[in-house]
């Protein structure tokens, strides 16, 4: 009878650690801890032009004002194809677009350098 006093006794202890366990772990309701979902986490509000890249290659933005660095030697635009949206960036220097444009992708190029590649894929959120 003892013994299974005991085991009782000890059934008991480690239900209790265990929940305890699990009680620490899980989460605890407060959201402003929780990671941001991946499209908000991806989104970009600077633009670095260089060497007939954009960096980020494939950007992402929230619709509003982008900052434009260009860190080349030359001349780069930004040109959004079929929009209303073309900002001349001079060498070493930094300038803001507009990009007041509904969710979606739209064809982000440089006019000076498109043939040799300079074109990307912006996403607007």
């Amino acid at each position: 009878m003892q013994g299974a006093i005991i085991s009782k006794a000890r059934l008991l202890s480690v239900a209790i650690g265990a929940t305890l366990v699990l009680a620490a772990c899980g989460g605890g309701g407060d959201d402003a801890a929780d990671p941001a979902p991946p499209d908000a986490a991806a989104a970009s509000t600077t633009i670095t032009m260089s060497d007939n890249t954009y960096a980020p290659s494939d950007p992402v933005v929230a619709a509003g004002d982008v900052e434009l660095v260009n860190d080349g030697q030359a001349p780069h635009t930004f040109t959004i194809e079929g929009e209303d949206v073309d900002v001349e960036v001079a060498a070493g220097e930094t300038a803001t677009a507009s990009v007041e444009l509904e969710p979606g992708t739209y064809t982000v190029f440089c006019e000076f350098h498109r043939a040799q590649g300079m074109e990307t894929t912006l996403t607007v959120q």
